[in-house]
């Protein structure tokens, strides 16, 4: 084999490898699965802050935060917040609505928390001009 088709066959091997990891890199970073790769691709989130809908025990609740893993039993939300609602102090007040961590609460939680999908009614994407995500950005 001459010296031109040895260059030519290993550029050609050195195309195809580019564009299957390439094709791979996408395709991760598309579904944002598994996870651990997206996470690790992205730098850490996704950048996307969602709320999920619980149904507990005596109601429901809302948590929100970034989504960064999910396996078949349970979701993991990173920076878990929620709507805080104070009511009024005196009658005809407004009631008092605010957004709080998790992290903030007085037991000092880890900032995630793992949510068994059972109990999950629905997962929404917040659009980037969400109020939520305004007060994640004023608590950073």
């Amino acid at each position: 084999m001459n010296k031109t088709k040895k260059i030519l066959l290993i550029a050609a091997i050195v195309l195809v490898v580019v564009l299957v990891i390439s094709g791979v890199v996408w395709r991760i970073k598309a579904t944002q699965k598994p996870a651990f790769l997206a996470k690790l691709l992205s730098g850490g989130n996704t950048g996307a802050y969602y709320v999920v809908f619980v149904q507990t025990g005596n109601g429901a609740t809302s948590y929100y935060g970034h989504i960064i893993d999910s396996d078949r039993e349970t979701v993991t939300l990173s920076q878990p917040g929620y709507i805080d609602v104070q009511p009024a102090a005196k009658e005809g007040e407004q009631p008092q609505i605010s957004f709080r961590q998790m992290k903030d609460d007085f037991f000092k939680p880890l900032p995630e928390i793992k949510i068994y999908k059972n109990n999950i009614v629905f997962v929404q994407e917040l659009s980037v001009d969400s109020p939520i995500i305004s007060a994640y950005k004023n608590i950073k």
